[in-house]
């Protein structure tokens, strides 16, 4: 077992992408890929962190006091609890992933007192639209971006667990 220290910046990135698995479903290790040349998990990071403030660090301090849990139990904690404000920013940085739109969290309860309403968004950059998960998880992707090659619309896309799964899940 390696006992050097993990750095407090580190451990935050780690932390963030474990409680962004537990929110969304998607693996960690697809969050965030052994090699990521989109540096994606840690710009989403930097804008939860800005965006959030205190509100981010409870949401931290919560998952961290949980994520021994089973991830559907931690799940339930933070956006089933009595913070309504933490789940906002829950459900923030899970639209972040799938649509890699900034959806200010206090615009979000506004949906749930009444009939829907228009929640207007940002989206982080170009790169971070086409990696959206959105696409993965409908086995497609953004007009006029693709990383597939030539002809892949000749065959049935892999199955769903080929894009959000780790390899492991069977």
């Amino acid at each position: 077992m390696n006992d050097t220290p993990t750095p407090a910046g580190a451990r935050d990135l780690n932390d963030f992408v474990a409680l962004s698995a537990v929110l969304t479903g998607i693996a960690a290790s697809k969050l965030r890929p052994v090699l990521d040349t989109h540096g994606t998990a840690k710009t989403y990071l930097d804008l939860a962190t800005a965006k959030g403030g205190a509100t981010f660090a409870t949401l931290m301090s919560i998952y961290r006091a949980h994520e021994s849990e089973p991830a559907a139990e931690v799940a339930n904690v933070i956006l089933e609890g009595p913070s309504t404000v933490v789940a906002n920013l829950a459900r923030s940085i899970m639209l972040l992933w799938y649509l890699a739109s900034w959806y200010d969290p206090d615009r979000l309860s506004a949906l749930s007192q009444g009939p829907p309403a228009f929640v207007p968004s940002t989206v982080v950059s170009a790169d971070a639209y086409t990696q959206g998960w959105v696409w993965r998880v409908g086995q497609t992707h953004p007009m006029g971006y693709s990383e597939w090659k030539f002809g892949y619309w000749h065959s049935a896309p892999p199955p769903l667990a080929a894009f959000i799964a780790d390899g492991r899940a069977k």
